[in-house]
C-alpha cells in the first residue's frame, strides 16, 4: 500500500521564512534524484504529515503529488525541534515514477 502525500512547491527559503511556514502549519521539506534534475523545495501540511509518517513509520512507501506527477520516494532524513520532537524538516529521494 503506497501512501500518498500532497505537496507544493516553495519559494520562501531561509531559517526565519521556514520559521513562519511552520507556525502556520506548514512543513518545508526538499525532494530530489529520480528524474528531477535539481532538488525542490516543497511544501506539505504540517500536521497531516506528521500523523501520517507517525502511523505509518519512515520506511513506508510514500507518493509524493507534486504539480500533478507523482513520485515514489523514501524518507531520507526526519529533522526534529528537539525539546518537543516536532517535525522542522523532511528530505524525499526519489526512487521512481508512478
Amino acid at each position: 500500500m503506497t501512501i500518498e502525500l500532497v505537496a507544493e512547491p516553495r519559494t520562501e527559503l531561509g531559517k526565519e521564512k521556514c520559521k513562519k511556514l511552520r507556525e502556520a502549519n506548514v512543513l518545508p521539506a526538499n525532494i530530489y534524484g529520480g528524474p528531477l534534475k535539481e532538488p525542490q523545495a516543497i511544501s506539505l501540511n504540517l500536521h497531516e504529515t506528521e500523523k501520517v509518517i507517525k502511523a505509518n513509520g519512515k520506511n513506508a512507501d510514500y507518493t509524493v503529488v507534486l504539480e500533478g506527477a507523482k513520485y515514489a520516494v523514501r524518507i531520507e532524513e526526519i529533522r526534529y525541534e528537539p525539546i518537543y520532537r516536532k517535525f522542522e524538516h523532511v528530505d524525499f529521494v526519489v526512487t521512481g515514477n508512478e
